[in-house]
């Protein structure tokens, strides 16, 4: 007497709820899929990549125009998001794009804007500070303003992309971790400590620990620690959003970016260069001393009334490519598989449009990688369906 089969089954799999998880939730949703994402711990939380309140969405875009449409249509689905959820996520305060003299941020990033015809101003440190008094960057720096610009809400964000793919029917289990995946006939059966699961499709959007669960492939991925601070400031009303950009900055002291005072004490400011290597179950999370002497630096150079302490202190992970450009395409050997990984301190503000791309890679034989965030640069052909 045969046995019936007890294993659930799915459209579609997602490993990993975090950011470009939870995405890809939502637009499986979205799509009416019978989905299942799978977190090893809450959504949101605090041990990955989006942990420290915001996050910036930026057009003009300095790592390279071929991000340009992502991030637009990026930013097209998170005001859909507010709409649905009638929750702030995108705060629009504009955006300052800086850079010391051999340092090519900011002309960068007007090449982006100019190709693709993003609303910008080539502004002189004068103009700068005039329009925003409390800032002052040196005589010989470049600034480039674009109004299209902002911060976004993480956890406001990731909580509204799980809620809404629940209320679409996808079902979300948060505190099981995935064991492994292996393929199931024309589809994937994926292992957790409770339970085994089959799908059709499986998304791979697992963060830090893609490496475990993408170690055959060989994708050069690091994990980076990294720290964020919030400054004291004397007088908080020169850096609320209405009269302060968020901002970065290429010079001596690193790449480095800021937000104005919301919804928490001091100015936000961290760097995006450097970082140590670590493994995701075994960072230190302690703020070490000194580790802030290049942002403090580099804020009181550009700020008036920074003051000399620290309001709080996080510590995030990146995950980064040898290019710093994302990892999205599908497995080389089993197409029924998408990949989402690597991306590198810079990805949380295009999140949505990655979801969906996410979906249609596992979904749609026609759909291709944008040939910058391919695995064939790393000399892997990608799958074909």
């Amino acid at each position: 007497m045969s046995q019936i089969s007890t294993t659930p089954t799915y459209d579609a799999i997602v490993i990993g709820g975090g950011t470009m998880g939870t995405a890809a939730a939502w637009e499986l949703g979205k799509r009416g899929r019978r989905a299942l994402v799978l977190e090893q711990f809450s959504i949101p939380h605090t041990l990955g990549a989006h942990g420290g309140k915001t996050r910036v969405i930026r057009h003009a875009y300095a790592e390279s125009p071929d991000y340009v449409p992502l991030v637009r249509r990026a930013d097209d689905l998170w005001q859909e998001l507010e709409a649905a959820t009638d929750r702030q996520i995108l705060v629009r305060c504009g955006g300052l794009e800086l850079a010391a003299p051999g340092y090519g941020h900011a002309a960068r990033a007007r090449t982006a804007a100019v190709e693709h015809g993003i609303d910008h101003e080539w502004l002189s440190p004068t103009d700068v500070h005039r329009r925003w008094p409390g800032v002052t960057i040196p005589d010989d720096w470049d600034a480039l303003y674009s109004a299209e610009a902002g911060f976004l809400l993480t956890e406001p964000a990731i909580e509204s992309m799980a809620n809404e793919a629940r209320r679409l029917g996808v079902e979300i289990h948060q505190g099981e971790p995935v064991i492994g995946w292996r393929l199931d006939g024309d589809g994937v059966r994926v292992e957790t400590g409770a339970q085994v699961y089959r799908a059709d499709r499986l998304i791979i959007a697992a963060g830090a620990w893609s490496s475990r669960l993408l170690g055959d492939l060989g994708i050069p991925l690091e994990v980076r620690r990294k720290t964020l601070f919030w400054l004291s400031v004397a007088d908080a009303t020169p850096y609320r959003p209405e009269s302060l950009p968020v901002f970065i900055s290429d010079s001596l002291h690193g790449e480095i970016y800021g937000f104005p005072v919301f919804d928490h004490a001091g100015l936000k400011i961290a760097n995006h260069a450097g970082g140590d290597p670590t493994s995701p179950d075994a960072v230190d999370r302690s703020i070490r001393p000194g580790e802030e002497q290049n942002v403090v630096d580099l804020a009181r150079l550009l700020f008036r009334g920074i003051g000399p302490g620290i309001v709080d202190s996080t510590v995030c992970l990146y995950t980064v490519t040898p290019d710093a450009d994302f990892v999205l395409d599908r497995h080389p050997v089993y197409a029924q598989v998408a990949i989402g990984a690597g991306f590198s301190g810079h990805g949380f503000k295009f999140a949505p449009a990655i979801g969906e791309s996410l979906v249609d890679l596992a979904f749609d034989s026609a759909s291709q990688p944008l040939p910058r965030l391919a695995l064939a640069r790393f000399g892997q052909a990608s799958a074909t369906a």
